[in-house]
């Protein structure tokens, strides 16, 4: 089958971002245009649904630059009224696609870990505000990503003696934290894992160099190295 070419209005409009961005994109490599011998760029149309579809790469990319790259409107949340109307997006979607049964606790897991970005980095965004909330219904995957102060800094606050990401994570995912601002956090993260250890869904759940992994068969904790990143980024599959 020949290739399909679209126009870089066509492009953006599928991305949902402006003409000048995809400019941008294509100069620094991100995305690359094809140019017509009159100088235009077009784009394959099969890139663009390869680019849109690889979640994980963009949200990893994202909180793992020092300069973070402009995300597509589509995925990008500035606030928290934006994120709870396309977590509703989502719910309506996994409701009416009736795949699953456990759909409402995949939108709790969903907003518990959103809600958390927005609370805990209220007015102190080091960069960036807002939060990477991206979902595909039929690779059934979940993602959300901050480049916000990540659970190690929200838990020192109550938890001083903290000194890595990895003993951050342990404590969100295990203890009931007390203290007014990061409770949410910690006590969240808790009641995420207990959703997982009752029905078939794994998580990733990144912050700074701390990677863990959970799902149903596993009891205890798994957490890795991994290259530090900002903020959080979790991947939940079902």
């Amino acid at each position: 089958m020949p290739d399909e070419f679209i126009s870089i209005g066509d492009a953006a409009r599928l991305l949902d971002v402006s003409i000048d961005t995809l400019r941008r994109w294509d100069e620094s490599g991100k995305l690359k245009a094809i140019r017509t011998s009159g100088g235009h760029r077009v784009y394959r149309k099969h890139d663009i649904e390869i680019f849109l579809n690889d979640l994980w790469a963009i949200a990893s990319e994202w909180v793992s630059s020092s300069a973070p790259p402009e995300l597509p409107n589509s995925v990008y949340c500035p606030t928290s009224p934006v994120f709870q109307a396309r977590l509703g997006k989502m719910q309506a979607i996994l409701k009416d696609a009736n795949a699953i049964e456990h759909f409402s606790l995949l939108v709790a897991m969903a907003g518990e870990i959103g809600d958390n970005s927005f609370a805990h980095n209220l007015g102190n965004w080091p960069d960036v505000p807002g939060v990477l909330f991206a979902f595909d219904i039929n690779k059934k995957q979940i993602i959300l990503a901050d480049r916000g102060r990540g659970v190690l800094k929200t838990l020192k606050r109550v938890r001083p003696e903290l000194v890595t990401h990895e003993e951050a994570l342990r404590v969100a995912f295990t203890e009931v934290v007390t203290g007014r601002e990061p409770e949410k956090r910690g006590n969240g993260l808790k009641f995420v894992r207990n959703i997982i250890q009752d029905y078939p869904i794994d998580l990733l759940f990144q912050t700074g160099d701390a990677l863990l992994e959970l799902n149903r068969k596993q009891i205890d904790l798994r957490i890795i190295q991994r290259p530090p990143i900002k903020g959080c980024l979790v991947f939940i599959t079902y």
